[in-house]
Parts: structure tokens; sequence; C-alpha cells
């Protein structure tokens, strides 16, 4: 018989905890991988359906899904010990599946999470709170179902068996039920429709500061770009001398604090005007050739005013240049270019200025997708930007959510702080360098966390003072009831006192028990009054019956004195009585019995003492002579 429940037991804890590992898979996410899931109401069915036992190995099996869903085990331990805990209670202490669920998350499930979460995953103090708030709410839900599912399976699996669920337990459940459900659905509704609109937010920022972003960049480029060009239409004119152009040089230079240098050069590349003249070792600058520079074909192909690509300089220390051409035309062809080589610097500062207080990141790419310019520190200009690989969400209107990869030992939660809103736009379509803003979610996330906090930790409060509500007036209305039926188990007892008696039912602030108790009194001194003349009735039945039993008692005793042996004359059929006395037959059985005598003639009598009368027929004629 032991190892058939042992058995029973094991299967139960193996088909439960698997339930629950699929239904935890099953999540409900509020934002972000903050989710509810309901693995653990089978878990708490498994402890009151099966044991302690079967429940704890229910939930070692049910909360290994959240290794799967949050990347760590520790989840796993805190639920495992809620079984343990509540388990305890319930089955040792006899405690309710419901307080003892509370209890658990209000001592002990919260220290765990800030251990776990706050300490080990290095968690932050705001989204540990929101755990510990979620986890406790999560918990009491799953508490909530595991007791809606263990009355159904009873009533399923043993109809007609007079199992049935008690009153107080089932009032004080539902009265927690009616406001956690709805409560939670309205928040996720909420927390949800949050993350939209902000999320369109951050879209729509993210779309303005790209057009910004790219409108100033092309004023900046052209502005700076207007500078060579003039340069180059000086350097056009026949009479334009060298020293002329030295001098224009120096100060378009001067005048934009973003070159780094500014050039005139000849057809075959040979420098003929240069600012400053020397390089940074000091050595003239003045005649030296640049045709092996990779943007001059493209230059004299398109006669017009270009922004090359990044190339490494060739002047000064070596480092990556952006240049700004315009080609010399004398009667329609190419004589030669102007140039001029900005300070990637002054980039950047653009960038850092429209990215402002925002914390976005701004990147201008060109188009073999090396880096010009970028508000990221870690970006080197001309390096190849690949962006680490992860997973992307779209948000429409052309911006994605970038989701960085999950690292070992990590908690998901904590890479969408890492995560960023994404959106690249081309420069002009005819310059197709790209502009990339990324915008972090932290600001959402923290504003979404903060309502979550608020939500959750409203809805907690609510449920614990619903529970201190409904377990006092459960207690209430229940103990009326216990009450009243410990009394009508001591009423057979009561049932010899007079009517009136109080039966000592206790008073109750519920008009309807009040009202009970008022009929039931009524009863019972009904049933009292009814009782009592049960008893008279019966005492009266007694001395009847005595009575009667003593005529009967007689009449018997007659009617065997009439069936003995009786003395008659066997002449004159006098019969002698106990006294000795002939009396009569007549009179001796009138004596003796109820009967009377009345007197006539036989036939035979009458013919023999009265020969001459003729007796009447039966039909009272006279017959024949």
């Amino acid at each position: 018989m032991s190892d058939a429940l042992s058995r029973h037991a094991v299967l139960a804890s193996l088909l439960l905890g698997a339930v629950g590992f699929l239904a935890n898979l099953l999540r409900v996410e509020i934002f972000f991988n903050v989710d509810f899931i309901f693995g653990s109401a089978f878990v708490m069915f498994a402890i009151l359906h099966a044991g302690l036992g079967p429940g704890v190995a229910a939930a070692l099996v049910a909360g290994s899904a959240t290794w799967v869903l949050w990347n760590h085990p520790w989840a796993l331990v805190i639920l495992a010990a809620e079984a343990v805990c509540v388990g305890w209670l319930v089955r040792r202490r006899s405690w309710d599946l419901l307080l003892a669920d509370i209890l658990f998350w209000t001592l002990l499930g919260a220290p765990l999470v800030w251990v776990f979460y706050h300490d080990l995953l290095h968690t932050s103090v705001q989204t540990t709170t929101l755990i510990i708030l979620k986890q406790a709410v999560n918990g009491i839900i799953n508490t909530i179902l595991a007791y809606l599912i263990h009355v159904a399976w009873r009533a399923w699996t043993r109809p007609g068996t007079g199992i049935r669920p008690a009153l107080r337990p089932a009032f004080f459940i539902t009265m927690v039920a009616m406001v956690a459900f709805p409560a939670l659905l309205f928040l996720v509704v909420y927390v949800r429709r949050g993350i939209h609109q902000e999320e369109q937010l951050l879209v729509r920022h993210s779309a303005e500061l790209d057009q910004v972003a790219r409108q100033a960049l092309r004023e900046w480029i052209e502005d700076k770009h207007q500078g060579v060009i003039t340069l180059a239409a000086l350097a056009t004119r026949p009479d334009a001398p060298r020293a002329r152009l030295q001098e224009a040089t120096e100060i378009i230079r001067a005048a934009t604090p973003a070159f780094r240098r500014v050039g005139v050069l000849d057809a075959r590349a040979d420098v003929i005007a240069y600012s400053p003249l020397n390089d940074g070792e000091g050595r003239p600058v003045l005649g030296r050739n640049f045709a092996d520079r990779p943007y001059l074909p493209a230059l004299r192909a398109s006669l017009r005013p270009l922004v090359g690509d990044l190339v490494m300089g060739r002047i000064g220390p070596t480092q990556p240049m952006l240049p700004l051409l315009a080609p010399i035309l004398r009667g329609g062809r190419y004589d030669g270019y102007c140039i001029g080589v900005t300070n990637l610097d002054h980039v950047r500062e653009l960038l850092q200025t429209l990215a402002g207080q925002s914390g976005a990141q701004l990147t201008l790419l060109d188009r073999n997708q090396r880096v010009i310019s970028s508000t990221r520190q870690e970006l080197a200009v001309m390096s190849e930007f690949h962006p680490p690989i992860a997973e992307t969400r779209p948000l429409g209107e052309g911006a994605w959510q970038w989701i960085p990869r999950l690292k070992p030992g990590t908690s998901r939660m904590q890479r969408w702080r890492s995560s960023l809103l994404v959106r690249e736009g081309l420069l002009t379509p005819q310059f197709p360098w790209k502009v990339r803003v990324e915008l972090p979610l932290v600001p959402m996330l923290d504003s979404l966390t903060r309502i979550s906090l608020f939500g959750l930790g409203t809805l907690y409060l609510l449920i614990l003072g619903t529970a201190a509500l409904a377990q006092t007036l459960s207690r209430r209305f229940t103990d009326s009831i216990s009450k009243l039926e410990a009394a009508t188990r001591a009423f057979p007892l009561l049932l010899q006192a007079d009517a009136g008696t109080p039966l000592a039912l206790p008073p109750s602030g519920i008009e309807e028990m009040h009202r009970l108790n008022g009929h039931f009194q009524q009863m019972a001194d009904a049933l009292r009054s009814s009782f009592h003349e049960l008893n008279a009735l019966k005492d009266t039945l007694e001395e009847r019956v005595a009575t009667r039993t003593r005529e009967l008692q007689e009449a018997v005793d007659t009617i065997k004195t009439l069936h003995g042996i009786i003395p008659i004359c066997a002449s004159c059929k006098k019969i002698r009585d106990d006294h000795g006395s002939w009396n009569q037959l007549e009179t001796y059985i009138s004596q003796h019995t109820d009967a009377d005598f009345t007197h006539g003639i036989c036939p035979d009598c009458s013919e023999r003492l009265y020969p001459g009368l003729r007796p009447k027929s039966p039909e009272g004629r006279t017959g024949p002579p």
C-alpha cells in the first residue's frame, strides 16, 4: 500500500512539474523580461494534492524553466524555497495556503531576492525592488490559481463523496482574487500602453535628431566646402599669381578654423600654394606631389566639387583626413584642384552639440562604412564600423531596437539597459554618407520601472489589505456559523429545558446571521414544547394503558370462570355459584357476563304445552290447521 502511494506521489510530482515547466514558458511579459509566470500554481496544487515532498520536487522541475527564461539559477532556488516553506506551513501546521504564501514572500522571499539579484547579479536597487514586488504578486496569483484548480479537481474526480470546499478559505480567497486579478490586468494593460507611448516618443525623437543632424552636417560641409570652391574660382583666373593664391589660402584657413590645411595644386598634383607652408617637422610643402591620392580619379571624372572619402594624410603626423575638393577648370578642362583638409575634431564637436543632454550617440559613416566621426569614444576615426551581433526588434518609421547578446551569468533584464534605439539615414542621395543615431533606452526603462514599482507596490499593499479584511470578515462570518453548528450538536441535550431557555447562540453583527439565530431559537422553543407535550402524553398514556389492562384482565378472568367446570342441577338446571347458592341459569350468566336474556317458547314446547295453538310461519302468517 505504501509503495503504491509512493509511486503515485512521484508520478504526481513529475507530471505537475512538467505542466508547471510548460506554464512557466508561456509567460506574460509586462515589459522587457519582467515576466509573470504561472508554473508555481501547479506546484502549490501538488502540495495540496500530494504533500510536501512531491510539491518540492514539482517546484524543482517547473522552476528550471526560469533558468531558460532569465539565464540564471537563482529564481529556481527562490521558487524551491517557496515550495518548502509554504508546504511545511500547509501540510504540517495546517495553515491556509494563501496566508502561508503571503507570509513567505513578506518575511523570506524578499530577502532572498535581494541577496541573489542585488548582491550576486548586481542589479540596481530600483530593479531589485521591482523584482521583489513582481515575484510576491506573482506568487499570490499562483496560489489563488492553485486553490481554484484544487477545488475543480476534487469536484471532477470525487463527485458525490461529500468532499466540499470549506467556506472560510473559499470566502477568503474569493475576496483576494476579486481584487488581485482585475488590478493585475489593469496594471499589465497600463504598463504596455506606457511602453508603446514611450517607444513612439523615442522613435519621434530619434527621427527629429536624425533630421537635424543630417541638415546640420550638410550645412557645415557646404559652408566649409564653399571656401574651397571660392579658392578654386580664384585659381581659375589666368592672371592670378601664386603669391595671391598663397595669400588667399592663408586667409581662408584663418577664417575657417575647421580647416587644418588649405592648398592649391596644379594639373600634375604639385603644390603651388599651401597653408601652412611647412609640415609638422618644419619641411616645406610647396612643390610636393600628391598624384597618388585616391580621390583624384573621381574629381577628374566629375569636374565638380567633391567631398572625398577618408584617407591617411601625408603631411605632418600620419592621421586620417577628410578632404573637401574643388577642381580648377580652364576652358572646361581639368587644370588642378584646391583642397581643404578638415579638422575632424570640429565634426565631433558638432555631433556632441547636436546630441546635447539627451544621451544620444551620433556617428558619421562614409560610403565604405568607416567612421568619419562619432560621439562614441571607443570608435576611432577611419575604423570600420561593425555593430556587435545582437537581436533587433523593428519599431517602425525606419527605427529598430538593438538588443545586445546575453552574457553568461547575467539576468536577461540587465541586457535591456544596454539596448539602444537605432536609426540610420543618408546625408543626401548624392552624398552617401550615413548618420547613425543611437538613443539609450535607460530613461524609458527607468520611467517604466517607476510606473511598475508604483503599480506593483500599490497592488501588493492592496492585496495585503484585502487579505487582512477578508481574513477578519471570513473569521467573523464562519465563527458565527461554527458556533451555530456547535449549538445544533448540543441541542438534543437541551431539549428537556423549559421553552424560552436561550441556546447561548453568539450575537452576530451580520443581519442574516442574527435572523438565522432568532429563527433557530424559535424552532428550538417549538421543539421543546412538542417534546414536553409528548412526555405528558406519555405519562397519561401509561395510566390509561394500566387501567385498560386491569379491565381486560378482569374480563379474561371472568371468561376463564365461565369456561371452567360449572355445577348445574340435572333436573331444574340451576347453577351453583362460588358461595354455594343455587341460581337460575339466566341469573348466573347475567351476573358473570354482560349478556341479557329475553324469553320465548320453541315450537316443540309450544306443541307440547299448547296443542291447539298454531305457530306463525317465518313470514308471519298462521299455518294450516
